[in-house]
C-alpha cells in the first residue's frame, strides 16, 4: 500500500483515534478506488470476464496471494485497497468490506455468501458523529478460518487460526484458535 493519499494517512486510519472522515484528498481517492471495484463487479461470467477479474484483483487488493477468489458483487468503502489476503482464499458472493482500516486475512480461508467485515466505528456522542468523526480498528483473520453465510465481523476483532464462525453470527470480540463460535453476539459453542 504505497500509492495514493491513504498511504500518508495509513497510521491515522489504523490508529483507533478519532479523525474527520471527510478529508477531501482521501474521499476523492476513495471514489477512484470504488470505481475500479465497480469494473470488477461488472465482469461477466465468461472466460474473458473471469480473466479480467483475475487481472483486476491484485490491483484492487492491498496485497493478494495466489488462488484468491472473490465472487461478485463485492462491496468495499475503499475498493478493497486496505484488504490483504493470503493464498487459497474463497469469498462467495455479496461480501462487504468496510475497509477504512486494514483487513488482514490469512491463507486457506473460506467465506460464505453475504459476509460483512467492518473496521469503521463511530463515536457514541451524537455531536461528534454530526461532525463526521469516526475511528477505525483493523480486523485480523488467521489461516484456515471458515466463516458462514451472513456473518458479521466487527472492528478490532482477531479470529484465530482454524476457527469456525457460524452462519448469521455477529463477532464482537476475539475468537480463540480452533474454536467454533455462533450467535449474536457470537459465543464459543465448542473447541476443535
Amino acid at each position: 500500500m504505497n500509492d495514493g493519499p491513504d498511504y500518508r494517512y495509513h497510521t491515522l486510519l489504523n490508529s483507533g483515534e478519532l479523525y474527520d472522515s471527510g478529508i477531501k484528498e482521501l474521499t476523492s481517492y476513495q471514489h477512484e478506488l470504488v470505481e475500479l471495484l465497480r469494473q470488477y463487479n461488472a465482469t461477466p461470467e465468461t472466460s474473458e470476464g473471469l480473466a479480467k477479474r483475475r487481472s483486476l484483483l491484485p490491483t484492487l487488493l492491498g496485497s493478494c496471494g495466489e488462488h484468491v477468489c472473490l465472487m461478485p458483487p463485492v462491496h468495499a468503502n475503499w475498493g478493497l485497497r486496505h484488504v490483504h489476503i493470503g493464498d487459497d482464499v474463497y469469498f462467495n458472493f455479496g461480501a462487504t468490506f468496510v475497509d477504512d482500516a486494514d483487513i488482514l486475512i490469512g491463507s486457506r480461508c473460506q467465506f460464505g455468501p453475504n459476509v460483512t467485515i467492518c473496521t469503521a466505528e463511530h463515536p457514541l456522542d451524537p455531536s461528534e458523529r454530526a461532525r463526521g468523526l469516526q475511528y477505525n480498528l483493523p480486523v485480523r483473520i488467521e489461516d484456515d478460518v471458515w466463516v458462514g453465510a451472513g456473518a458479521i465481523i466487527l472492528a478490532g476483532v482477531t479470529i484465530g487460526h482454524g476457527a469456525v464462525v457460524g452462519a448469521g453470527s455477529v463477532v464482537t470480540r476475539d475468537v480463540e484458535p480452533l474454536t467454533v463460535v455462533a450467535g449474536a453476539p457470537a459465543r464459543v459453542i465448542r473447541c476443535l
